[in-house]
């Protein structure tokens, strides 16, 4: 199981190219701007939006170019924070843990997630959606995606740096089970097929979901 330390690790040394490597990602995942489109359009105006993950912050950025202006990038990784307000000064970053969120509940309106949950385990898991339940307003929407399977893929490489992390897939019934015992109604659950050449070859999921 990784540890919160080896992520970190991970995340620190690679900020710099990862930002580099993905900070125009969307512009090549068409469905990906359809829903991040929607979802901004549904909640803009609903109070702060978390984006949590946020890495170098290109869905952040996304969000705020598309009207969501009360909004909050979070990541674990100090180093990833940095890069991101260097690329979106307007926009506010900060460091924070999915599985222990500084806020207090009912300070979200909606949450995005967008792969944070790639290195959890399903007790982990567990914790993140009760987290991000505790701290949504009533009705409040989460919208996360990850790599869709039963795989784990370890790697001790990325972007030239040592690093020693494992990359988790989940299933996405299992997902929509975990979620409604955790408080939440599903709105949509969603799979397409990998963008071939452009990102990592792997089926990928979406969840669209309702704090109750």
């Amino acid at each position: 199981m990784n540890s919160q330390e080896k992520v970190l690790d991970c995340y620190n040394q690679v900020a710099g190219d990862y930002a580099a490597d993905r900070w125009d990602e969307l512009s090549h995942k068409h469905f990906d701007r359809m829903l991040l489109k929607e979802f901004a359009a549904d909640n803009k105006g609903k109070g702060l939006c978390a984006d949590f993950g946020c890495g170098p912050g290109q869905t952040t950025r996304f969000l705020y170019d598309n009207g969501v202006k009360d909004l909050v990038g979070i990541d674990l990784a100090p180093a990833m924070v940095t890069v991101a307000q260097k690329l979106s000064p307007q926009i506010k970053f900060e460091t924070g843990d999915l599985l222990n969120i500084a806020y207090a509940p009912g300070s979200f309106g909606s949450v995005l997630a967008f792969y944070a949950i790639v290195h959890f385990s399903n007790d982990q898991l567990r914790k993140c959606f009760g987290e991000i339940n505790r701290v949504l307003k009533p009705a409040g929407d989460l919208l996360f995606s990850f790599h869709v399977g039963d795989e784990i893929v370890h790697f001790d490489k990325a972007h030239d740096k040592e690093v020693d992390v494992d990359l988790l897939f989940f299933k996405t019934d299992d997902l929509v089970t975990l979620l409604l015992e955790t408080g939440f109604k599903i709105i949509d659950a969603i799979e397409r097929r990998p963008n071939e050449g452009v990102e990592y070859p792997s089926r990928r999921g979406y969840i669209w979901t309702q704090k109750i």
